[in-house]
This record gives C-alpha cells, structure tokens and sequence, in this order.
C-alpha cells in the first residue's frame, strides 16, 4: 500500500490570561491507493478539529491535550500527553 497525508497545526499557547492554558486548530488530508499510479484526487479525505492545552509540567514543556476532531464519518474526541509533533 503506499499513502500520502499533509497535516498542519495552528498553536495559541498560552493564552494571555493564563500561563497554563492554550489552544489548537488543526487540519489535514490523506489518501491511501494499493499502487503509487493509482491515486485520484476523489480518495483524499479530510479532517479538522480543534482542541485545549493545559501546561502540567512546565519545565519540560508537557501538555495534557483535549482535541475534538471531524471527519466525514463523524467527530472523535481525543486526550493525549505531549504534543503530536
């Protein structure tokens, strides 16, 4: 199988009112075809979302991430430690 995706992250950390907390929009796109010759542009999917930060460990920069995200499928909510990249 071979694929192609494009991701991209919109960071507001931290908000002016709060050392602790920030925000996030994100985007991106992907497709994935069983031949490198066979990719069209009607199989790329698309997803965004947005989410919250909250800085638990300052010195290390560790943030407990709350993201909602939207597909064509439908939205999922996520929670995570760190950041994705």
């Amino acid at each position: 199988r071979n694929h192609i995706a494009g991701q991209a992250e919109y960071r507001l950390l931290p908000f002016n009112f709060s050392k602790k907390f920030g925000a996030v929009l994100f985007a991106s796109a992907g497709a994935v075809s069983p031949e490198i010759d066979k990719f069209n542009m009607k199989q790329i999917r698309l997803a965004g979302g947005g989410g919250i930060r909250y800085l638990l460990f300052p010195k290390k920069d560790i943030f407990l991430r709350l993201d909602v995200g939207f597909t064509r499928e439908g939205p999922g909510l996520y929670i995570f430690t760190g950041e994705a990249f």
